[in-house]
């Protein structure tokens, strides 16, 4: 709720301001520009609230073994309010505390998941990844997009980057240049189908019919997340 109180504080600072300067029809102009700025702000951040605790309470009724964690995301950092209804999944990051094993969790989202009163879970489903099961989608999500074969060793100690796979300064292999209207897949599991489409991971959720995109910023973080050697 910081970020929310922020925001208002912040339209309450600038409005003054933006009143000594203008006149007339101006002053109208300019404050209510801010204030939908910052309403679009404020409204971005509940819809991540809720997310987070949406997150937290699927991981609890879900994941009794795992007592002690920490779970976050930075997913929704910097969309705008317009923007939301677009997307398509939500990253999340899990920590088991007590035995350091890392997870990433997918929040699917299909059309409609956001209204008015906020977050409809109703159409949201979950998946968790560990680091094997992420390493696996990940080498087929390579040999996918570049048409080359890769080991799984490889992929965990290498660096997911824009243009292919590094492991320090040398190329494994390297993605191919699709135009927009070019798709490769992959008929991964009874789940999914992987998807590459210029520079994203597209994952076709067969239960649901959705085809949901994760950006290559977002891959890389997990990527590193999961494989990290701390």
């Amino acid at each position: 709720m910081k970020k929310i109180t922020i925001s208002l504080l912040l339209i309450t600072f600038l409005i003054p301001k933006i009143q000594y300067a203008q006149k007339g029809d101006g002053i109208a102009a300019a404050a209510g520009i801010v204030a939908g700025i910052g309403a679009g702000i404020a409204a971005v951040e509940i819809l991540k609230e809720q997310m987070e605790q949406a997150a937290v309470e699927y991981a609890l009724n879900n994941y009794p073994d795992i007592v002690d964690f920490q779970l976050k995301t930075n997913s929704l950092d910097g969309t705008k309010m317009k923007d939301l209804s677009s997307v398509s999944i939500v990253t999340f990051e899990l920590e088991n505390l007590k035995t350091q094993e890392r997870f990433i969790m997918f929040a699917f989202t299909s059309g409609g998941w956001m209204n008015d009163f906020g977050v409809d879970l109703s159409y949201v489903t979950w998946r968790r990844f560990g680091v094997n099961e992420w390493n696996d989608l990940i080498k087929v999500y390579v040999e996918t997009a570049s048409k080359s074969s890769i080991s799984v060793n490889d992929i965990a100690i290498s660096k997911i980057v824009n243009k292919g796979v590094k492991k320090d300064r040398d190329w494994l292999v390297e993605f191919d240049k699709l135009k927009g209207d070019t798709y490769y897949t992959n008929n991964y599991s009874d789940e999914f189908k992987v998807v590459f489409n210029e520079k994203s991971l597209g994952i076709y959720v067969k239960e649901t019919s959705d085809l949901v995109q994760i950006s290559r910023s977002a891959l890389i973080k997990a990527h590193e997340f999961l494989n990290r050697q701390d």
